[in-house]
């Protein structure tokens, strides 16, 4: 949550027309619900962040290398959070 976004990622889209902006900002969402649910999330937030990790993984060998690691991150953050509830 405290890591930077990285600058190649802003206009990158995801192949539905997502932008990586954006997935990044519903997987923080999702994860937030989860942490203040105390690991729960309701079928709509797990469906968004199965959905989100799918784009970002299509979306993955597009960006930067140097971005490349958190996208890889934010993939496996939101697989947690699935696997978790």
């Amino acid at each position: 949550m405290n890591e930077l976004f990285p600058d190649g990622l802003r206009w990158i889209d995801a192949p539905s027309g997502e932008s990586v902006p954006a997935l990044d900002s519903y997987v923080a969402g999702c994860v937030t619900t989860y942490l203040s649910g105390q690991g729960r999330l309701d079928s709509r937030r797990r469906q968004i962040l199965n959905d989100c990790a799918a784009e970002l993984a299509a979306v993955l060998p597009l960006v930067p290398e140097s971005a490349a690691p958190y996208v890889a991150r934010l993939i496996q953050i939101a697989e947690l959070a699935i696997d978790q509830t």
